[in-house]
């Protein structure tokens, strides 16, 4: 359901002064002696403190659930458990944890993970990813990912689709370890993991009273099943289509086999021959956007991809399982 948290917590000067004292270090430290003394006991955690801004001080929090509490399948049932966490956090940072009330959430990272055992599918599955529409909504498309600057980087094992507001990404786990030079754990072996990530323009954008869904920037509200699905129902769902992908070829059996009528049956072949030449988005430069959406539905009703997969493309197979037609949209 979840992988990371990043929230903050307004405290008060003495309170720094106070820490400083007891730990015997300057506040800009804090992480390193968390790390030392805490960090065998709350894996996944890092914290800082600083005035940055208003001049405000605040605790920062960076959660990784699934070290925390080590576990991958979390659910909105875990939320107890967080929360207890990160009060044991602030009890040994401030011996009480009352802060924790006035939290404020700045980013939450939902996940659902699909295990792909053959690593050839999961590098086919990202070529054809690369291939979906290059904009949506206000998200527009990178193959690589995010470095130190928010800079995007070449990396053919990632692909987002990013705004200010929510990023929709898939990347393979295994080699985004690989490639940091991480050790991979073991539930994140074989795994394409499709995430939604929700920053901090959109959480406050939600907390706006004159906003028809009102949503408090509390991790409570974020953690919530329902949440979880509508965020994948409205950030994945339009983007990451429906259907088994097939060769043209057999993508074409499939289509003359179906119950449509035969000028639907033409469309749907040349709308497709269209896809594979080069993506998503090419059958738009010549149909409207109603007309596109209805090839989407027909191709959707008789269990067909719209991305096909290319000829080609080496040891690929005549068809590919869709990651994504498990998950309870």
């Amino acid at each position: 359901m979840i992988h990371t948290i990043k929230l903050f917590f307004p405290i008060e000067y003495y309170e720094v002064t106070d820490l400083q004292k007891r730990f015997n270090i300057y506040y800009r430290h804090l992480n390193d002696y968390f790390a030392d003394h805490y960090g065998g006991r709350f894996k996944g955690v890092t914290i800082h403190i600083s005035n940055k801004g208003n001049g405000q001080w605040k605790l920062y929090m960076f959660i990784d659930a699934i070290l925390l509490l080590g576990k991958s399948d979390l659910t909105e049932d875990d939320y107890p458990l967080i929360e207890q966490e990160i009060k044991n956090i602030l009890w040994i940072l401030f011996r009480h944890f009352s802060h924790f009330k006035h939290h404020i959430l700045q980013r939450i990272d939902y996940r659902y993970d699909v295990i792909v055992k053959e690593k050839h599918h999961r590098e086919l599955l990202l070529h054809l990813y690369q291939k979906l529409t290059k904009s949506h909504r206000y998200q527009k498309k990178y193959i690589g990912k995010l470095d130190a600057e928010g800079v995007f980087q070449k990396y053919e094992t990632t692909v987002y689709h990013s705004s200010k507001s929510v990023q929709a990404v898939v990347y393979s786990k295994e080699e985004e370890r690989m490639f940091k030079k991480e050790e991979i754990q073991e539930y994140e072996k074989n795994v394409l993991r499709f995430e939604v990530r929700i920053l901090q323009d959109h959480i406050n954008y939600m907390a706006r009273q004159d906003k028809g869904n009102f949503r408090p920037k509390k991790l409570i509200e974020y953690m919530k099943e329902e949440v979880y699905r509508g965020y994948f129902r409205k950030y994945m769902s339009p983007i990451y289509h429906p259907g088994e992908f097939y060769k043209l070829d057999e993508a074409r059996k499939c289509i003359r086999n179906s119950s449509l009528s035969d000028s639907n049956k033409n469309k749907l072949i040349v709308f497709l021959k269209q896809v594979s030449s080069h993506s998503i988005d090419t059958p738009l430069k010549s149909m409207t956007k109603a007309t596109f959406r209805n090839r989407l539905e027909m191709l959707s009703q008789i269990g067909i991809n719209p991305i096909p997969i290319p000829k080609n493309y080496p040891k690929a197979p005549t068809t590919l399982s869709n990651p994504l037609d498990n998950f309870l949209w």
